[in-house]
């Protein structure tokens, strides 16, 4: 039976995730800060095998924790979907809060990513959720854009290493999507952004597991209306792009 870790599976795209792989035969481990939450998630679980692990990968002691259970138990999959974002003028609020964003989304992501890969096979398979924010400046939003082009330039090149030894790396790149993570965040709620450009997490990872089938590119843009902004977005100044995400 292949193996699954996905962290950030207390719910929205990491619990899709879950439940998606599950469906395809995968023994999932779990991986969140809450205990309840991740008990109710695998119970949803198609199949057996299924374990949950509790950590906050926003602390070392958390990475260290999730790092040795890579080293130790070979996975098929590592989906790195653990994450954390605010919106706010960058010097409204303490300088700690931006960096425990740092923290989980490009510190931690470093360290399962090197841990995973140290002991990859052919076949293994790395994806690492960014955002279409990794694409477009944010103002809003600059610290976890800025840690989501972090995710995505790391991703792409580590696809380019890796392709030689047969392991996959995939940088996924959701635009809006139903999490509440935007609201949680401070930020635009789905209800205030265009609906047509809103996806579920359950679309997410459809277009996901095609992509993963495939085996192609380093970079998935979701949802098609997603991927025609970014392309148009190539035709407008860089101080334009600006004014228009900023007034977001």
């Amino acid at each position: 039976m292949k193996k699954a870790l996905v962290t950030g599976a207390s719910g929205g795209i990491g619990r899709a995730f879950a439940k998606a792989l599950a469906r395809d035969g995968y023994s999932i481990t779990l991986i969140a800060r809450s205990d309840d939450k991740l008990k109710l998630v695998q119970d949803e679980l198609a199949g057996e095998g299924h374990k949950y692990i509790v950590a906050d990968l926003a602390e070392k002691v958390g990475v260290e924790k999730i790092s040795s259970e890579i080293f130790s138990t070979h996975y098929d999959l590592l989906i790195n979907n653990a994450g954390a974002g605010y919106y706010d003028e960058f010097t409204k609020q303490p300088l700690q809060k931006w960096q425990q964003i740092m923290r989980l989304n490009c510190d931690s992501l470093l360290e399962l990513t090197y841990a995973y890969l140290k002991n990859a096979k052919q076949g293994d398979v790395i994806v690492n959720i960014a955002s279409i924010l990794a694409e477009l400046p944010y103002p809003p939003g600059a610290v976890y854009a800025a840690s989501k082009a972090f995710v995505l330039s790391l991703t792409e090149s580590l696809w380019y290493e890796q392709e030689k030894k047969g392991v996959f790396v995939l940088a996924v790149c959701p635009g809006v999507t139903e999490t509440g993570f935007h609201v949680a965040a401070g930020g635009l709620e789905t209800e205030k952004a265009a609906q047509s450009l809103t996806q579920t997490p359950d679309e997410v990872v459809e277009e996901t597991m095609r992509a993963l089938a495939l085996r192609s590119g380093p970079t998935l843009i979701t949802g098609w209306k997603n991927k025609l902004g970014l392309f148009l977005a190539r035709f407008v100044t860089r101080r334009r792009l600006l004014k228009i995400m900023g007034s977001w």
